[in-house]
């Protein structure tokens, strides 16, 4: 079986490998995490289910139980009873009884917090006259509420029902009615029948059930009629539904319990919620499943991606070498085992070229070589024979002014002179800033001699710097350049500023002219050589004085230098180059350094010299 595995190829090794040993394993697991989420959630939700019943059949039966209790206060009274049985012999004898009742009765001011919305008594008494809370009972005798009272042959009867009347009657509360009857016979009848109809606050217990916020639907309904339930807009001057109108539904939970004289039903209707309603409600459980596919899936991609697509360019590569096309491989290699592979590939490569070089070319570049050094020699006698002639030129005009009294003319040829040999002397190619300092004064002076007093030169060199070392003739390029681009062109004096100061990390050159200055396009073109500058560029370049500047101190400096350059039309140039001052050499200490070597030296002869006389 695991030679099999060697027939196929790596990419179909890794989707074998992240199907079975990952995509499958988390797709398991995360289907019992979201099975158990899923079942934690429904045992949270018939939990909140219970309560919330628990909570609709306490409140429910508390206010039914505190309103039962007001009656029985009403029972118990001696003086309501011994006002309803007496006798009237006229108004006025029933208005003082019933002021007297008042003062001495709860009648007026209980009603319980708000649980009861009315109270009403009737007594068979036609002595008493009807009104307030008082009436006489055959004005009730053809009610349905007082048949049906009769009818069970209760003493105490909770009763519900819906009262049209109230729709056209302002301030007379919920048509939806729900009461507690009785009767008051604790001292007996004495053949006087007598009632007390209190009606309960039916927004007040509906309110309660309104405010169950769950999941669900909660009803409550006695064997007539649904009398509450949490719908929204349900309101207490609606009809009441039948009771019957729940039976095609099965709820998820329901209850029967005592409330006052009869049995209400609790039914709780719990929503359907969907499996992704769920999950989406646990976002960071959604999350996490995400995570857990989304990233082992990339990145077995990208590793699969690393070493299929390394190995098929080390196999295209491979087959360039059966053609004899030793090329060497350019893409990233990488710190593994393929790309160990990849550089010894590289390194074979580059072996047998070398072999093919040495083998097959090697007398062809040692000719090439030869004929190179003859042409450089040549070339170097040339260059020694053209500056000879050319200073011997100068010397003899300078002697000739001399002659002929022209001592300003013959000094500036001098300086010129001096300018051509160290310009020409390149054996020497670092130089200290002092020194490159007096280069510059005398080319200024050849300067001032053209055009006079137009040209003013203004430098500041900090004494701490002038002997750090620097490629000769770069400095003296950025001020010729100022001369030649920046104040040729203006008509007024013309100032070029030097300094050159330095702080504990850096070294700092500032050339700065009032002369013309650069248009914006050919600051940028300025710019872009200067950032990418080379050898090519110097060689195509028509301008290279400042070019061939800034490459010198380039390579001197290891490409530590940070070189900037600010111009605008009419308002001249300004360049400052900063170069680390551990990258600068200063002259003072190689100095004394080689001092030091040669006392050294010396006492070491003296030494060796005693020595030898001592032996003799």
């Amino acid at each position: 079986m695991s030679k099999s595995f060697n027939n196929l190829k790596i990419r179909s090794k890794l989707l074998l490998l992240y199907t079975f040993c990952v995509f499958i394993p988390i797709i398991l697991t995360d289907s019992i995490i979201m099975y158990t989420v899923n079942m934690n959630y429904k045992e949270s939700q018939m939990r909140d289910l219970r309560h919330a019943m628990e909570r609709v059949e306490y409140n429910l039966g508390e206010y039914i139980e505190a309103c039962t209790l007001f009656t029985n206060n009403m029972y118990t009274d001696s003086l309501l009873d011994k006002f309803l049985n007496k006798q009237y012999s006229s108004y006025n004898d029933y208005y003082d009884a019933y002021n007297k009742m008042l003062d001495n009765n709860s009648l007026s001011y209980n009603y319980n917090a708000g649980l009861l919305y009315k109270i009403e008594i009737f007594a068979d008494n036609d002595t008493m006259i009807g009104g307030g809370k008082i009436s006489t009972l055959n004005a009730v005798k053809d009610t349905d509420w007082y048949k049906d009272f009769e009818e069970s042959g209760k003493d105490i009867f909770l009763y519900s029902y819906y009262d049209e009347t109230k729709k056209f009657i302002p301030g007379s509360g919920s048509c939806r009615t729900i009461s507690i009857i009785r009767r008051l016979d604790n001292f007996g009848r004495r053949n006087i029948e007598k009632l007390l109809k209190i009606d309960v606050n039916y927004n007040m217990l509906l309110m309660d059930v309104l405010n169950e916020k769950i999941d669900g639907t909660i009803y409550v309904r006695n064997h007539d009629y649904v009398l509450f339930s949490n719908i929204p807009n349900t309101s207490g001057m609606k009809v009441f539904p039948d009771a019957d109108v729940l039976e095609d539904r099965e709820p998820a939970m329901m209850k029967t319990f005592q409330c006052g004289t009869e049995d209400w039903e609790i039914l709780i209707y719990a929503e359907n919620t969907p499996f992704w309603s769920v999950l989406f409600q646990n976002k960071g459980l959604l999350y996490l499943i995400l995570l857990d596919i989304i990233f082992p899936s990339l990145l077995i991609y990208l590793i699969g991606k690393s070493i299929s697509h390394r190995l098929t360019v080390v196999s295209d590569y491979l087959g360039k070498v059966e053609q004899e096309q030793f090329e060497v491989i350019e893409d990233t290699e990488g710190k593994d085992e393929i790309g160990k592979l990849i550089r010894s590939y590289n390194m074979m490569v580059v072996r047998i070229k070398e072999l093919i070089e040495v083998v097959f070319k090697g007398n062809a570049e040692k000719q090439a070589l030869e004929l190179s050094k003859k042409q450089a020699e040549l070339q170097a006698i040339q260059s020694q024979v053209n500056p000879h002639f050319l200073f011997n030129t100068l010397e003899t005009i300078r002697m000739r002014s001399l002659i002929k009294n022209e001592g300003e003319t013959a000094n500036i040829i001098g300086e010129l002179a001096v300018l051509f040999r160290k310009s020409m002397t390149w054996g020497k190619d670092c130089i200290t800033i002092d020194e490159e300092m007096k280069f510059i004064e005398k080319y200024i002076n050849i300067q001032k001699y053209r055009y006079g007093d137009k040209i003013k030169f203004y430098h500041y060199i900090m004494k701490e710097c002038e002997s750090y070392l620097i490629p000769k003739l770069t400095i003296s390029s950025f001020v010729e350049n100022a001369c030649v681009h920046g104040l040729e062109a203006i008509e007024n004096e013309g100032v070029i500023s030097l300094t050159i100061t330095k702080n504990e990390e850096y070294l700092f050159i500032e050339i700065s002219d009032n002369g013309k200055g650069f248009e914006e396009k050919r600051l940028e073109e300025i710019r872009y050589m200067i950032s990418n500058a080379d050898h090519k560029m110097l060689s195509e370049s028509k301008s290279t004085g400042m070019l061939n500047a800034y490459l010198r101190l380039k390579m001197h400096f290891d490409n530590q230098i940070t070189f900037d350059i600010d111009s605008e039309t009419e308002n001249g140039t300004d360049i400052i180059i900063q170069i680390p001052l551990s990258a600068v050499e200063d002259m003072s200490k190689v100095r004394h350094l080689q001092q030091t070597e040669t006392n050294e030296l010396k006492v070491d002869r003296e030494d060796a010299v005693n020595d030898k006389s001592n032996d003799c």
